[in-house]
């Protein structure tokens, strides 16, 4: 059930909230390389004075 579940981590709240799962999750940084690639775009885009407003990113793998 699509409310059942935290709206950040997706894990169900009858186990995310329950006081015996505390310190039972481990959380792993993972990089997304094409996101870290748009973000970079727009922050270079946007640093030179760039106008966000209804642009869009594109990724295409080159």
């Amino acid at each position: 059930m699509e409310q059942d579940v935290c709206p950040d981590c997706r894990q169900p709240w009858s186990d995310a909230t329950d006081a015996k799962s505390e310190g039972q999750w481990d959380a792993h940084l993972v990089r997304c390389h094409a996101c870290h690639a748009a973000a970079r775009t727009v922050a270079q885009f946007e640093n030179g004075g760039g106008d966000m407003r209804g642009l869009h990113v594109n990724l295409t793998r080159g």
